[in-house]
């Protein structure tokens, strides 16, 4: 779970996070252009690679390949499995 504490704890990486939850299936080039234009960050596609790479580390994204593109999707079963009832208590 700390893994996954981990991943969150990057404002960067948030964002991915977001644009994937807005919209599934998505390519690096992609996720790049859309945080580009929608957040204002400027974020080489290296860069965005190795927070995709933290994400699916942790287990928040998943990856597959469609042809010669790498596909990333959002994973929501760590933050329904791991993070609600941990945070449940806090919020009682």
């Amino acid at each position: 779970m700390s893994a996954v504490f981990k991943a969150l704890s990057d404002d960067t990486r948030l964002l991915v996070l977001e644009e994937l939850r807005k919209r599934d299936n998505q390519s690096l080039f992609e996720i790049c252009v859309r945080v580009i234009e929608q957040h204002d960050l400027s974020l080489s596609r290296q860069a965005l690679s190795r927070h995709l790479n933290v994400l699916e580390a942790a287990g928040l994204i998943t990856t597959e390949w469609s042809g010669r593109t790498k596909v990333h999707t959002l994973n929501r079963t760590p933050i329904g499995d791991h993070i609600q009832p941990w945070m449940k208590p806090f919020l009682e």
